[in-house]
C-alpha cells in the first residue's frame, strides 16, 4: 500500500508556487519537487518511475497545503487528486 501526498510550498515571492510530490511505501519515503502546479503529473510520473511503483498501488492520496493564499496551485493540485481517486478508487 503506498501513500500519495501533493505538499503545496510557502512561496517565498509572488509567481509560481513549488510543489513537492511524495510517495510513501513499506516505510520508504520517495521526493520530487517541481517549480509549480502545471508539472505536478511530470514529478509524479518520475516518482513513479524512480520508486518502480505502479499507480494502481495507491491506496491514499492528500493534498498539504502549507500556503493557503495560493488559491491557482491549490485548485490546479486538488484537481488531479479528485481526478485520480476516481480512477483509482
Amino acid at each position: 500500500m503506498a501513500n500519495l501526498v501533493f505538499k503545496i510550498q510557502k512561496a517565498k515571492q509572488k509567481g509560481a508556487t513549488s510543489v513537492e510530490v511524495i510517495l510513501e511505501k513499506n516505510k520508504r519515503i520517495y521526493r520530487e519537487k517541481v517549480e509549480s502546479a502545471d508539472k505536478v503529473l511530470e514529478g509524479l510520473d518520475k516518482i513513479l518511475k524512480k520508486s518502480k511503483i505502479e499507480i494502481t498501488a495507491v491506496k491514499s492520496i492528500k493534498v498539504d497545503d502549507l500556503n493557503r493564499n495560493r488559491y491557482t496551485s491549490y485548485r490546479i493540485v486538488k484537481s488531479i487528486e479528485k481526478a485520480l481517486k476516481i480512477k483509482l478508487f
